[in-house]
């Protein structure tokens, strides 16, 4: 008996470490889950999150610049068309165009002195986005990009007007795609 009664014991030892061997593992799995479940944000997602706003970001920025870009390019052909109607007032009363060759004697003969003023947004007061005049003297027209216009009278490009008047764009360059002109 002593022997069964050994075996009995032995088996019941195996038992007891095989309930603590699996008790282990259910406490290290619950350890485990426990640590899992609590809230907050991996490093993965986190990084993700930056990521994300990082590229929305550039894209916003990209986008205002081609507004920008188009605004400018809009303010100088109204700015254009301005000086073309301005230009055709100040021929009907005095019988011709200025002549020249720059924007300063487009800008004598619409604003001068201020006394017989032909187009008021050429007011060399106004400054900032408002400002159309170079701030020093000799003054001459400016696009919405801060570079002088082009005039020419007798124009060479447009005949039916007789002047010639343009912008050369952003890049400042006569002859590339973002030249604005009244021919």
């Amino acid at each position: 008996m002593w022997t069964r009664k050994a075996a009995t014991q032995k088996a019941a030892a195996t038992i007891r470490l095989k309930k603590d061997f699996y008790r282990s593992i259910a406490m290290k799995r619950e350890c485990t889950t426990q640590h899992a479940s609590r809230p907050g944000f991996t490093l993965i997602e986190l990084l993700l999150v930056v990521a994300i706003i990082v590229v929305l970001a550039s894209l916003t920025i990209g986008g205002l610049r081609y507004y920008d870009e188009k605004t400018k390019f809009s303010r100088t052909e109204v700015l254009i068309k301005s000086i073309e109607s301005a230009l055709e007032e100040y021929k009907r009363d005095n019988g011709s165009y200025p002549t020249g060759t720059n924007t300063a004697a487009v800008f004598t003969a619409l604003y001068g002195d201020g006394t017989n003023v032909y187009l008021s947004t050429l007011n060399p007061n106004f400054t900032g986005t408002k400002g159309n005049v170079t701030a020093t003297a000799p003054r001459r027209i400016i696009d919405a990009w801060g570079n002088e216009m082009g005039y020419t009278c007798p124009g060479a490009m447009n005949p039916p007007s007789d002047f010639d008047l343009w912008s050369n764009g952003g890049d400042a360059t006569n002859g590339t795609g973002d030249d604005i002109k009244n021919w």
